[in-house]
């Protein structure tokens, strides 16, 4: 187990005089990587995050910065970021839809671009992110990447676990908010949660209704790209609770990421109940791919209609994910049942 140490002196008194005063920080009992400790003094921090490090701090921090995933998570816990970095500025965020980000600075619009000048500006005592196949830091790239490194000299990086499933993730996220002295079971986030928990009931059993039903998850944009379910943390979902998620036999390529790199001469060869269309900006519109490519017109989901928007990024908080997860089960629905 690695201990990362605790930043003692202020991140931008260290980039701007090159000076780092660091203090070891004491050991904590081993524990599951995202899983919280108890701290030994009163009002302390102690976590072990998703690499199995761990952080602990005389106070509960309460100026953090994170990644656009990290802040969809916990806002609504009432934990609020002092910046944010993503995809885009936090008002603009797909992932952040739904949550206030007023007066919440804007680190960075584009991957493994963090303005780290202005976020050691903010002081921050903790810094938020997940942690992804390969040791991909959100929304930073890898662990050693310069970004990362001048980040983790300014304040202590803590990650949870993206490689595993939603619901699962969400159980970590909750669990460090009430690390960070949320209250995670009154309220709002409370009744969020039920209503989570009813909807991914009528998932199951919708789908233990209809066994068997196929779906193939897809991103077109240059080719027909087809997901690696086992690499989406709502798909892993989707087949635990009993949606069969196929998978392409195409190898990925270097350029491909989570997906199989699928020729439009072979998109026909996907025939499913369902198809997940991915929603995110960088996808063509289903009308377009129709027009441009008939093949796809012709698979039994698209010709009948049983097509599901799927927004990968908005699994991190039970309201968003709720949505997400009703419209699946209204499209399972639309599927005759077995007799």
């Amino acid at each position: 187990m690695k201990i990362r140490p605790k930043v003692t002196a202020r991140a931008l008194a260290v980039l701007g005089l090159g000076a780092l005063v660091l203090s070891q920080a004491a050991c904590a009992s081993p524990t599951e990587p995202g899983a919280a400790t108890t701290a030994s003094a009163a009002g302390g921090f102690d976590y072990t995050d998703a690499r199995g490090d761990t952080v602990t701090l005389d106070t509960v921090p309460h100026n953090i910065v994170m990644s656009e995933q990290a802040a969809a998570a916990l806002i609504p816990y009432g934990i609020r970021p002092v910046g944010i970095w993503g995809s885009s500025t936090p008002d603009m965020s797909g992932v952040l839809a739904g949550l206030d980000v007023s007066g919440i600075e804007s680190l960075g619009v584009s991957y493994g671009d963090v303005d780290v000048d202005k976020l050691a500006s903010l002081e921050p005592d903790l810094v938020i992110t997940g942690w992804y196949a390969g040791g991909y830091l959100g929304g930073l790239g890898a662990e050693d990447a310069e970004v990362s490194k001048q980040i983790e000299q300014v304040a202590p990086l803590i990650t949870v676990s993206a490689q595993k499933s939603a619901s699962a993730s969400l159980d970590d996220w909750r669990g460090l908010a009430q690390t960070l002295g949320a209250d995670v079971d009154s309220g709002t986030i409370a009744d969020e949660k039920s209503t989570y928990d009813d909807a991914v009931s009528q998932l199951k059993s919708a789908l233990a209704a209809r066994p068997g039903t196929t779906a193939y998850a897809v991103a077109p944009s240059t080719q027909f790209y087809v997901a690696i379910p086992g690499e989406f943390a709502e798909l892993i979902d989707y087949a635990e609770w009993g949606l069969d998620v196929r998978e392409s036999p195409i190898a990925r390529d270097s350029t491909s990421g989570s997906f199989s790199p699928v020729s439009w001469e072979n998109a026909g060869d996907y025939t499913s109940d369902l198809l997940l269309y991915d929603t995110r900006a960088w996808t063509t519109p289903l009308a377009q791919v129709e027009r441009d490519h008939p093949t796809v017109a012709t698979l039994n989901a698209v010709a009948r209609g049983h097509v599901v928007d799927w927004t990968t990024d908005a699994t991190f908080n039970y309201a968003s994910y709720t949505k997400q997860i009703a419209l699946l089960t209204d499209a399972v629905k639309a599927l005759p049942a077995s007799e």
